[in-house]
């Protein structure tokens, strides 16, 4: 059963500060179909999609905080890249996939970098008329939330 959102009255000497986030895409769409399975038949999937979540954007928050130093955002990053190119690795080795040849321009802001891969579709490879992936759009919008509501509690 979900918890009530504390009240502001409800604040004792141990409550937390907490955030308050809810998403509840529809079952068959690609979000849907990943947060089902890992809430359903991944060994700690919460935990799961928490820590790729961090690994994608929590040197931007940190930095946006101001709350650490220059060296210590950049040892943040430098290991949330780690751990980035760790799920990467993963994925080829479970799909026995090679590593694509990308190149990829660096930017400064949050809009995603311009691509080019020379590599060639090859079979079984998603193409855009994938009934799954056809719709998915990963690139990076003003509203990226989408259907994604949070509040502080």
């Amino acid at each position: 059963m979900p918890r009530r959102p504390a009240q502001s009255g409800d604040k004792s000497p141990n409550t937390k500060d907490r955030v308050r986030f809810i998403f509840e895409p529809d079952r068959n769409s690609p979000n849907g179909i990943t947060y089902s399975w890992l809430i359903h038949n991944a060994y700690d999937g919460k935990e799961k999609a928490a820590a790729a979540t961090r690994s994608f954007w929590m040197p931007f928050a940190a930095r946006d905080s101001g709350k650490i130093s220059e060296t210590e955002l950049r040892e943040l990053a430098q290991q949330c890249l780690w751990r980035l190119e760790e799920q990467m690795n993963y994925i080829r080795e479970n799909f026995d996939l090679e590593l694509p040849n990308r190149v990829i321009a660096s930017t400064s802001t949050l809009n995603p970098p311009p691509v080019e891969s020379s590599a060639v579709d090859s079979p079984g490879s998603q193409s855009s008329e994938d009934p799954f992936f056809g719709d998915l759009d990963l690139s990076i919008e003003d509203n990226m939330l989408g259907d994604i509501g949070d509040a502080l509690g």
